[in-house]
């Protein structure tokens, strides 16, 4: 079943090659980019107001101008359950600080990714 995507990343470069691996998967039905959290949750908002299809699963950089990932993740856990019931968060990052992952834990992720990321991995995270 294919899903709507949500790519939250300020590198255009990572949105782009993100979401041409998507597409080659098969798996995404809709795919919206935005180039920092704020944007992220202003899309969510448009979305529960029924202007677009929300996301099904949300690709989130971690170092983003503006409002970085940690700061999405605290504002997205505090949207109204009905929101964000049937969203899945991913972290994907270039980072490979430990303490990330750990961090990303603590918000309920489960998934965490490092840039560059396959075809691969997106199926072994879909299959999960």
């Amino acid at each position: 079943m294919k899903k709507n995507f949500l790519l939250v990343d300020d590198e255009s470069v990572s949105n782009f090659v993100h979401r041409k691996l998507i597409e080659r998967t098969g798996l995404g039905e809709n795919i919206d980019t935005v180039t920092s959290g704020q944007d992220a949750l202003q899309l969510i908002n448009d979305c529960y107001s029924g202007t677009r299809p929300m996301p099904d699963v949300i690709f989130l950089d971690l170092n983003m101008p503006i409002m970085d990932g940690y700061s999405f993740l605290e504002a997205f856990n505090r949207l109204p359950v009905p929101i964000k019931k049937n969203m899945k968060v991913i972290i994907v990052t270039s980072s490979q600080d430990p303490r990330d992952k750990a961090r990303a834990k603590e918000y309920g992720i489960t998934h965490f990714l490092s840039k560059p990321i396959s075809e691969e991995a997106i199926n072994q995270v879909w299959e999960c």
